[in-house]
């Protein structure tokens, strides 16, 4: 009985439901021949046309979400009501079609209306299929801190080159949107970030059968935690210890904290900031990179090398009031600078090399910076492992155009039978991925510095020397062979 009310009661279906069923069942009768009969380059390729055809209906949600937005601040308009909020009901219309619960989809709506309005490129991208959802969330979560001019500007720049977002996962997205925005709004975010180390804490709480801690810290001092235990896991487990290295952080975070409270808190920061000598010097406004976290504004990085703060269109209250705090006053940190160059008129990091066959220390550093995630193509993982781009054993080199930065899942996938990988440029360092079926995908390395790879200047026109050789080659062709 209750399901014959639900029936009576349902509203009819719509005809774009119908028309739905209609396509989806000619396509479940291809995808029923290929699950059955199909080989495993085809399988691949109807996956991966499958999330294609997944991220375009994910489009038409977001404009149908934009739209049902508008539709809501019409009504409130018109009946003159939530004058302070005329959005309100709206995330919470789109969750319920979603299914799902309205805990952030203000800013979804938000990622909407930018898309709608401010990225057309973008949105066009993502009609097509070439972008997943998460994908496109990623580029336009960083864009709600400029203005609408600007994101117009970074669409424009991604017009203009489209591979710019080429194999790559949401995290990597973002950063590579951040490198954008942190340069329009360096000096507010450098405010932020300070602002933040005053809401540090620790908290506790009851798990089943174990205690869970949770917690904040400034940027500095997590970060140099974070690196230690980093390290010294990877240290104690090459000398054989039992324990996972997810155990030796716990222990060792669990030893310092009961050590009792010294007077200074030393801690090992050793940790790589790749900035330009402009940024450092000439205060402009191309973010940093900190190895570890991630990027920073461009004055929180200048901070950080003078060792005190640097008054930047502050006003006298605001330096008078600012004040170290005592934690900082406590944390005797043991720095350790490393100079990595890049090559001339771009981005790039300048190569190193080993004749061994594992990759030294310093190298595997280098890798890691350069890198910053893991290189299989969409992967969001930390560098854990340096890797061989061809097999040593078939030949490759270990040196760091031979080099890629692997989670320890993705190296292991490598070794899968048919899988192929090519280094296919040294600057900016790409490779190609073959994962053994018929898809090809390319992996780049991030700039150094910039959010997009530049072409060398150097290298658009010829020397003087050289202009010279060819006008003689090309008279000695016009004037034909000698008697």
């Amino acid at each position: 009985m209750s399901e014959a009310m639900v029936r009576r009661h349902r509203p009819p279906t719509p005809a774009l439901h119908q028309d739905f069923e209609s396509l989806m069942g000619r396509l479940q009768s291809k995808l029923a021949w290929i699950e059955e009969h199909g080989s495993e380059a085809e399988c691949a390729q109807a996956i991966e046309e499958l999330e294609e055809l997944i991220s375009s209906y994910r489009y038409h949600q977001a404009a149908l979400s934009h739209q049902v937005e508008k539709e809501v601040v019409r009504q409130h308009e018109f009946q003159g009501t939530c004058s302070a909020d005329l959005t309100r009901g709206a995330a919470s219309t789109i969750a319920l079609a979603r299914k799902q619960s309205p805990n952030g989809y203000r800013s979804y709506l938000v990622n909407c209306r930018i898309l709608a309005e401010d990225t057309p490129y973008l949105a066009e991208c993502f009609s097509r299929g070439e972008l997943t959802e998460a994908q496109v969330l990623a580029v336009l979560t960083p864009l709600q801190e400029v203005k609408a001019e600007r994101r117009t500007e970074f669409d424009a720049t991604f017009r203009d080159n489209p591979d710019m977002f080429e194999s790559q996962g949401p995290k990597q997205l973002t950063d590579t949107v951040q490198r954008f925005t942190l340069a329009h709004a360096s000096d507010d975010q450098c405010r932020k970030m300070k602002q933040a180390d005053t809401k540090r804490h620790v908290r506790f709480s009851k798990g089943k059968n174990c205690v869970r801690i949770s917690g904040t810290l400034p940027v500095v001092a997590g970060t140099a935690l974070q690196m230690h235990l980093r390290q010294e896991s990877f240290r104690l487990k090459k000398q054989g210890d039992l324990r996972t290295r997810e155990q030796i952080k716990a222990d060792l975070l669990c030893t310092y904290l009961l050590a009792g409270r010294p007077e200074k808190l030393p801690l090992q920061l050793h940790v790589g900031l790749i900035m330009t000598d402009k940024t450092l010097l000439l205060g402009e406004r191309e973010p940093a990179y900190m190895e570890g976290y991630g990027y920073v504004p461009p004055q929180y990085a200048r901070e950080l090398i003078a060792g005190n703060s640097i008054g930047n269109e502050q006003s006298f209250a605001e330096m008078e009031s600012a004040k170290a705090q005592e934690h900082l006053d406590r944390l005797e940190t043991l720095a350790d600078v490393t100079r990595l160059y890049t090559a001339p008129g771009d981005g790039e990091l300048i190569a190193m090399d080993s004749k061994a066959r594992a990759f030294p220390e310093k190298l595997r550093r280098f890798v890691r910076i350069r890198d910053r995630h893991c290189r299989t193509p969409f992967c969001d993982g930390l560098v854990e492992e340096t890797d061989h781009v061809l097999q040593h054993h078939l030949g490759g080199p270990t040196d760091s155009d031979n080099a890629a930065g692997r989670c320890p899942t993705c190296n292991k996938a490598k070794e899968k039978p048919g899988w192929l990988e090519v280094v296919a440029l040294k600057g900016p360092h790409t490779m190609r991925v073959n994962p053994g079926s018929s898809m090809m995908y390319l992996s780049t390395a991030p700039p150094a510095t910039g959010y997009l790879h530049k072409p060398f200047p150097q290298l658009l026109r010829d020397s003087k020397w050289v202009r010279g050789v060819k006008l003689r080659l090309i008279n000695q062709e016009s004037s034909g062979p000698g008697p």
